[in-house]
């Protein structure tokens, strides 16, 4: 079983600091879970032995100060180099036993649970009237509460597929809404996300786009993101030029720094903010958290300064099991909650007898469809929309558009 000191000497012979598939790998255990590399340095970190910095597990100074007492080498040169294997073993453990016992000395004694979780119904709260009453908002006047239900145009069919007030089609996503895209891999997310990017951008909307999934310019003779984003647009007839002007993207393949999330975030915000981002494109949302557990939380507050700052934003998401047209996803259904809406793009075969009637498919068919799940925002189409992927390396449905509801 791997221990604290087995962390701490791989973290020494490696300059001090590492990652956490470093640690993982060299160390023979698992990334996450119980006795994991991360509940190791984990605990480390409580004791102040190591900090995180980036993707990087660093030692703090308060553990290079005890590893220089335990691996100075004593005056007595007569030791056998055994006895010194023996002393050096024997300081790691008085060194580690030290540290707990200054930890556990400066750690205060936990407070009673049930009083802890008491304690804001009953503290007084009057002198501070002034800071809590700060927080409680009431509704505006009439003429004032009441905003008109407006869209930003993807120029794809999912413009169809959401109702203003009177059951017409909106001709777009809900403005400033936070959208999930999700499905299996190889459904056509990123064909999608790609045409949507191309159509915004042209018709002089400013789009940020994050890629997790492929390298925005290759230096090789590959056909990258851009390569198939202007053939795209060529195709569409599409202005170029505008779209270079409108387009701006987050390259986390060509600039692996913005897999850390600090450094991502600020970046994000520093865009958004800097150029007036109408339309947010992350694909795919596992650019934001490896660990996917978390990933609801760094999409939460990506959401939030979304909408704070007017930003129309889709996530695309890998479906995390092989079940289809479901809420199954990355991040659990806890990550579709904190959004506006879930639109799947999938494929599978049909079984379910609401499958065969929205689809006109036989049982056992495979067949490609999107779908909107969910939208707090207005009504949307309920029915499956049968898909396909054009020789174009486009998503169109088979098909005509879905009638608004009546």
């Amino acid at each position: 079983m791997v221990e604290d000191t087995d962390v701490l000497d791989f973290l020494k012979d490696h300059d001090g600091q590492a990652s956490l598939d470093e640690v993982s790998e060299n160390l023979g255990v698992s990334k996450y879970g119980p006795d994991s590399a991360y509940a190791l340095l984990q605990a480390l970190k409580a004791k102040g032995i190591v900090d995180r910095k980036g993707e990087m597990w660093v030692l703090t100074t308060l553990a290079s100060e005890e590893s220089a007492e335990i691996t100075a080498k004593p005056d007595d040169t007569t030791l056998t180099q055994g006895a010194e294997s023996a002393s050096d073993v024997d300081k790691i453990v008085r060194a580690m036993a030290k540290t707990l016992a200054t930890a556990m000395k400066e750690a205060r004694e936990p407070a009673d649970e049930w009083e802890l979780a008491k304690k804001p119904m009953t503290t007084e709260i009057e002198r501070k009237e002034k800071s809590l009453g700060s927080l409680i908002l009431k509704p505006s006047e009439a003429e004032d509460a009441r905003k008109t239900l407006t869209a930003l145009s993807t120029g794809t069919f999912i413009d169809n597929l959401f109702f203003n007030q009177e059951g017409k089609p909106l001709g777009g996503l809900p403005i400033v809404g936070q959208f999930a895209l999700t499905g299996l891999p190889g459904a056509g997310k990123s064909i999608l996300a790609e045409e949507i990017a191309v159509n915004a951008s042209s018709d002089g909307k400013k789009v940020l786009y994050a890629t997790a999934e492929d390298t925005w310019q290759s230096p090789t003779p590959r056909f990258d993101l851009q390569s198939r984003m202007k053939e795209k647009a060529d195709f569409l007839g599409k202005d170029w030029e505008r779209i270079q002007k409108n387009l701006f993207v987050l390259d986390t393949v060509m600039f692996p720094e913005l897999r850390d999330w600090n450094t991502f975030a600020e970046v994000y915000r520093y865009v958004v903010e800097r150029e007036n981002i109408d339309l947010a494109i992350v694909d795919s949302v596992t650019v934001l958290e490896s660990y996917r557990g978390s990933l609801k939380y760094r999409v939460m507050e990506l959401a939030r300064h979304n909408q704070m700052k007017g930003v129309t934003c889709i996530y695309v998401n890998q479906r995390s099991k092989e079940s289809w047209d479901t809420y199954e996803m990355a991040g659990g259904i806890g990550l579709a909650h904190n959004l506006d809406g879930t639109l799947i793009v999938d494929y599978g075969r049909v079984y379910w007898q609401d499958q065969q009637a929205d689809l006109e498919a036989k049982r056992g068919e495979f067949v490609r469809i999107a779908r909107v799940l969910d939208c707090r925002m207005c009504n949307f189409e309920r029915d499956r929309i049968r898909i396909d992927i054009t020789k174009e390396g486009l998503l169109r449905p088979i098909d005509a558009s879905p009638k608004p509801n009546q």
